[in-house]
């Protein structure tokens, strides 16, 4: 028995050494190799790498289904102050900010035009909330965002995304406020954590209470609104 664990120790042994002196070895054939190079250095120019050409990179993109309601899907005019009542409403019924403004305009259109906007599952904005559960964008506007892309052509989409956006960072908010009286605040950014923290620390509430819940449910009925308003006017209607 002792034979063996010697055995099995020599043989651990030798591994270990024959592993360092392969991975001498390898460093030794790489520097042995490289030394030209490093002792030439500066006079010579290295060598371009050579990428792939664009032929080799080949992409195959599928059609979309014949079915599918051609992009972007046909706008009609809302009611803004429907949309700023249901933003807020959406807030509570719904459970977020991004799904609450999300439904307040793509839910609206699909009310009032049924295809191709019932076609939208809302609950796939419920992932908004909370600035993306990180603070980031707030979620009114990401889920107001998606409604504008869904029914503007891109560049369009993008000016009008960033004339809400400005408006957003500059403006005094929560501008609707039905039921009880609440401290305005300026977000300065698109951010959630941006925005609420300027309301938490400007009224003293904190994030758990309900007229910081109310404050983000008007907060939502406003951005719902305002985006209603830039579509409103970017289609003459």
């Amino acid at each position: 028995m002792a034979d063996n664990k010697f055995d099995l120790k020599e043989k651990l042994y030798s591994r270990k050494e024959m592993l360092k002196m392969t991975g001498k070895s390898i460093a030794g054939v790489a520097m042995a190799t490289a030394l030209p190079t490093m002792l030439t250095g500066c006079a010579e120019k290295k060598a371009d790498v050579e990428l792939p050409s664009k032929e080799v990179l080949s992409y195959e993109y599928k059609e979309a289904s014949k079915d599918a309601a051609p992009y972007p899907y046909p706008y009609q005019k809302l009611d803004v102050a429907t949309a700023i009542e249901r933003g807020h409403a959406g807030y509570y019924n719904i459970g977020n900010c991004c799904r609450g403004a999300a439904d307040a305009i793509i839910g609206e259109l699909a009310d009032q035009t049924g295809y191709p906007f019932n076609q939208i599952p809302i609950d796939m904005f419920r992932n908004g909330g909370s600035g993306y559960g990180v603070g980031t964008l707030c979620g009114a506007l990401g889920g107001a965002v998606a409604a504008i892309g869904l029914v503007c052509e891109p560049d369009d989409a993008h000016e009008i995304t960033q004339e809400l956006f400005k408006w957003y960072k500059d403006a005094e908010l929560p501008i609707y406020q039905p039921d009880i009286e609440l401290p305005k605040t300026v977000a300065g950014s698109v951010n959630c954590a941006d925005s609420v923290g300027n309301f938490v620390k400007e009224s003293g509430y904190k994030m758990g209470d309900p007229e910081r819940k109310e404050r983000c449910a008007c907060l939502t009925g406003d951005v719902a609104g305002k985006t209603v308003e830039l579509l409103n006017k970017h289609f003459g209607l």
